[in-house]
Parts: C-alpha cells; structure tokens; sequence
C-alpha cells in the first residue's frame, strides 16, 4: 500500500487514500507490492518526468498510458533538433530489409500483415515508439474487488463490417484475423435492471442518445440553479434550467436543422469545406453561439480536437452532426472491454502468432500476456518496440535511389538500417520533421495539417450506486472537466466476467478534449497540447474527482471511498484537426491531404489522418494505398 500526502480539498476526495495494486499474470493474481503511482517507463534527464504518467494500472499496458513521458521526451527530441550531431555516424544494424514501416498502430500493423501476404518470404521491419505496440489502440486494466476491469486507452467504437456498411473493405481482414461476427453483453442486475445502457462510449453522447438512461446535469452560472434532469429532450428541454433562447437553439439544433445543400453532392461537399460548422451553425442555420456548448465538444471528441468555428463543415458532413447530413451511428455500434485494441490484437497474433501468448480464442487473444521477446526475433517481420525515428533519407536522389536509410533513437542511442522502401504510418506531426528530402510542395502541404489533443481517463470505482439512485446510467454536462461519462454495458467474455450491477464494480471512461471557441485553429491545437502536457497527472486526478463529486454527491457519491483507481491517456496529436480547405483544397491549391498521398520516391505515407476523419478503417485505406505505392517500386 501507498499513501499520497494531500491537504484540504485533496484529502477530502481521496487523494491521500491508501490503493492497494495487485498485478494480474494470465489467470493467476499475483501480489505486486507496493507501485508508486508515479512509477513508468524511465525517462531522460531532461524534460517530463516519471510522475507526470502517473498510474497506469495493471498489466502488460501498465508500462503504456498514452504518450508517456519518455516517448514525449524522444518526439520532442526530434522537432529540437538534439540528435541532429550524431545521425551521420549511427551504426548499422541488421541485413537490409525490403520494407521498413514506421509506427506501430492500425495503419502501420495493417500495412505489415498485408505486406507478408502479399511477399510472404520478404523481410519486414515496424518501428514503434512506444513500450507497447498498437498507437492509440491500447487498453487500461485496474483490478478493483477481484473484478479485472478494462477500458479503452483511445481507440474505440466498433461494427461489424459487412457488405453493406461503411467496413465492407475490411470484411475480409476481420474474418482472416478470427474476429467473431457476433457478441453478447451482460445482463443488468439489481437496480440497474430499469436502465438502458449503451454498449459504447459515443453513441450515447449525441448519436443515439436514446440507447442509455442520460440525464443532463445543469450548473451555474449557465444554469439558472444546479439540477440534473432525466432524459432532457423527452419533453423538448422544458425542464432544463436554461434561457428560452439556449433552448430554442438546442431544440432547432438538434431535432429540427434542415440538411443544408449547394448543387450535388459534389458542390455540396466542397461548399461545406469552404466554411467552418461555426459558420455553418451561426451564418446559414441562423442560430446562436449557444449551440457550441453542444457542438463542440463532440467536434473535439467525436474526432477532430478542435471548436466547431475552427474545423471544416465538411469534417462536421463526417461526424454526421445537424445541418450537414445523415447520422453517422447506428444500433450496430459496439465497444471491446479495451476498446479496439482488440482489434489491433488480433492482427498482431495473426502476424506473429507467438507474440500473443496462449491460444487464438477470443479471450486469450485480448487477454493473454504479450511475449515481447517474440516481437523482434529474425523472422519475416519484426516489431521493435521504443524505437523512435528520427531521421529518414533516400541513399540518393528520390527518383533514382535504390533504397532508404532509417535512423531511429532507443534511450540515448542511435542506430540505423536500410530498405528498400519505406512506409511512413506515422502522424504528420512527426513526418514532416523526419523525412528529410521532402519536396517543397510537401512541407507546404505538412505545414497545413494540424493535430488536436485528447485526454482519456479511465475511472475505476467500487460501486456506481449514485448513478442508479439518478436513474441514469449517462452523465452529460456543460461546465468542469469534460462533458460525458457512461457505464458501459460489458461484454460477455469466457473466464473474464464483469457485473452490471450499481453495487459492484466498473470502468468509467472519459474523452476529454480541449476546443476553445474563438482561437485560430493553430494557436488552439497549441494550446489544447499546453494544456496537456503541462498539467502533473495529480491536478487531473484531482479534477476528475472533483467533478464526480460535485456531480454526484447528492446521491450519496464520496470520490474518497467510492473511487478505486485513475489512469490518464495523453493524445498530444490525436486527431487530424481539418480546417476549412482541407479537404477539396482552396484558392486553386490542391488539398493538402492528397498531396501527401502522393508516393515520394521510395517513401509513401500511410496515416488515418489522410483520410480527414481518423478510424480504423480508414487506417486500412490509407496503408493498403501506401502499400501498393512501395509494392510498385518493388517489383
């Protein structure tokens, strides 16, 4: 056990509250000792240090919580320049290789599996820069009166693909991977048997409300007086303590907005991206700024990080919000215990079977211990883990190289390997800065691409009989730290078993994002990013707990005894923030996106983000394009 000094507020919520940490080894509990809650992966001397992570739970993902401090440190490293002096003289290691893909996530693990498919005897390398691979496709674990309890570090929200949905592209990959095709969910008990519960954590934000028991908590000063108000826009908002003007807009906003059109859909879309959804609210649907307590947050979260003043209208047409077009969710929306790291799970066990332990069942594979010794092994592919690039470079002119030098950073040292292409999966945020003979045309693309931060906290509490007393199972509101927590209805998963029931244990998960209303879009990504990265994980801690109670106590919630653990995510560049242009181009430019599509010699570029809206699925569009660009000069 461990004890964390606190004072006054602090120590009222729990901060100073003794937690015990048990790991969890295969089915096997095994006592951990006492684990600072600072505790991670060591850092360098400089910049952020091991407490700003702050505890990362249980498991092979407790060493990985977003983007902790050593792999900021490094990313920063690049953009400042300090391994510039030794980049020349780093050694040699390995036989060259005929792919090398940097960054380990969807599009960069995708790009890998399908590569040994289509050349099963060529050799291929993935450079991860952090201590587990998958990107934002990782999972959270805290084990809270013997219920192992998982949540998603970032990615989340899944569909079965089909013929006739928006993953028909991926249908075969799922099958070939042993994703199932059908789930089942916990049954609620006790109390909670008169509620409804999403089996996501969007859909109940906007989507499909109706899918949960929301109920809306309304603060001042906005508010006229504190109130939670169940299931709001049953009665058109008559409840709710606001002004009858913020209720006139939410109700025209939300239920009555006509679907705004110029022309086709072609001249539709391209008139949507020539403005902001700010715009688009204020100017064409004639309504007030109010609508942005509603709007932004689901543009910061839902996908873009950002305000609705800030992205493109047409980003807004993608997320399916009012004015734009049809609902993009549905009934079939779904969420995995840790979000879609399952997924991205079931590629890696594909691909190196080994590298996952135990057997290719459903629960093994999300479950079972990863064999970090299997990753990097001499095989066909080969996934280094910590290894940051820092520098990539044709061994000549683009146009007439043979191959691609790979400078990458583990720690304090540099090492380097050569081959005979490259895929670049990473983000822009830190492409434009490795690539280092990038045409003039694609650093001015890069300079167009900007990235908007999210914070993902995963509560884990004892028991959530508050919310049961509310008669909600949904918590929405305006003002604090975020906008939106549920709990979210389990899936059902052999040997894992976790209760729906107000008196036993569950994960509470947060996406949080930072949209400040009124800020060009570039000083607000930097800010949202300042913010981020320069509160201690204490102060948010102290935040979420803060919220819960001033939220919750009236029915009997105490953040001292009720709360059992909390992990913080860190996504500095999350998202593709899309400011209007970004997609059709403007002023006669073409769209940044499609100019960084274009394969650069031997180097092509294979991010979610260049489809303007991030997904998984997108990622496999944008990696199997990237793929079929090197496989080009393979041949």
């Amino acid at each position: 056990m461990e004890t964390r000094p606190a004072s006054g507020e602090a120590r009222s919520l729990g901060l100073d509250a003794k937690i015990t940490r048990r790991d969890f080894v295969g089915a096997t509990l095994v006592g951990s000792g006492a684990i600072l809650l600072g505790a991670a992966a060591p850092v360098f001397a400089q910049g952020l240090g091991a407490p700003w992570n702050g505890y990362a739970g249980v498991g092979d993902y407790s060493r990985s919580n977003g983007n902790i401090a050593s792999v900021v440190n490094a990313a920063h490293g690049v953009r400042d320049g300090i391994y510039e002096g030794r980049i020349d003289s780093a050694p040699v290691v390995d036989e060259p290789y005929d792919l090398i893909i940097v960054g380990g996530g969807f599009a960069g693990l995708i790009a890998a599996y399908e590569f040994h498919k289509a050349r099963p005897n060529s050799r291929c390398l993935v450079l991860d820069n952090h201590p587990v691979f998958g990107g934002e496709a990782k999972q959270n674990q805290m084990l809270v009166d013997g219920v192992m309890l998982t949540g998603p570090q970032g990615s989340n929200d899944a569909i079965v693909p089909r013929a006739d949905n928006n993953y028909a592209h991926v249908a075969g990959l799922w099958d070939e991977i042993g994703m199932p095709r059908a789930y089942d969910f916990i049954d609620p008990t006790g109390a909670a048997k008169p509620l409804k519960f999403a089996r996501d954590n969007y859909d109940p934000m906007y989507w499909n409300e109706d899918s949960a028991s929301v109920g809306y908590f309304f603060d001042t000063p906005f508010a006229s007086k504190r109130a939670w108000v169940v299931d709001p826009w049953s009665d058109d908002l008559r409840r709710a303590p606001i002004s009858v003007e913020a209720r006139r807009n939410w109700l025209q906003w939300k239920k009555h907005s006509p679907v705004l059109t110029r022309g086709d859909e072609a001249a539709t879309n391209r008139w949507l991206d020539s403005m902001s959804y700010g715009d688009l609210i204020v100017r064409e649907l004639g309504l007030s700024k109010d609508v942005f307590r509603l709007s932004d947050p689901l543009v910061a979260t839902g996908d873009y990080g950002v305000s609705s003043d800030a992205v493109s209208a047409y980003g807004a047409k993608l997320l399916g919000l009012p004015g734009t077009g049809d609902n993009i969710l549905s009934d079939d929306t779904f969420s995995f215990p840790g979000g879609n790291a399952a997924i991205l799970r079931h590629i890696v066990k594909a691909l190196l079977p080994d590298a996952i332990t135990g057997t290719h069942s459903f629960a093994d594979v999300l479950y079972a211990p990863i064999d970090f010794g299997a990753l990097d092994r001499p095989q066909h592919t080969r996934i280094r883990l910590g290894a940051t690039a820092v520098a990539v470079r044709h061994d000549g002119k683009p146009d007439t190289a043979s191959g691609v030098n790979v400078t990458y950073a583990v720690g304090r040292e540099l090492a380097r390997v050569r081959g005979k292409a490259v895929i670049v999966a990473a983000g822009g945020w830190i492409a434009r800065h490795i690539v280092r003979d990038l045409p003039a045309s694609y650093v001015a693309a890069y300079s167009q691409f900007h990235h908007g931060s999210i914070l993902v906290a995963n509560v884990a509490v004892h028991n959530w009989k508050a919310f049961a007393k509310l008669g909600i199972s949904a918590a929405h509101w305006f003002d604090g730290f975020g906008f939106f927590v549920n709990v979210r209805q389990p899936m059902k998963i052999n040997g894992a078993a976790v209760p729906l029931d107000p008196s036993k244990p569950a994960m509470l998960t947060f996406y949080v994002g930072f949209p400040q209303s009124g800020v060009p879009i570039g000083a607000q990504t930097s800010a949202g990013r300042a913010r981020l990265f320069g509160t201690p994980y204490a102060d948010f801690e102290l935040q979420i707990r803060r919220q819960l109670q001033q939220m919750l106590g009236s029915a009997g919630f105490d953040a001292r005894r009720d709360i059992a653990g909390v992990i913080i995510n860190r996504w500095g560049h999350a998202y593709i923030a899309p400011q209007p242009g970004f997609y059709f181009g403007s002023s006669g430019n073409p769209a940044p996106l499609e100019v960084i599509r274009e394969r650069h010699g031997r180097i092509a570029f294979g991010h979610s983000e260049l489809s303007g809206r991030q997904s998984w699925g997108h990622a496999a569009k944008e990696s199997r394009r990237a793929l079929a660009q090197v496989l080009e000069v393979l041949a």
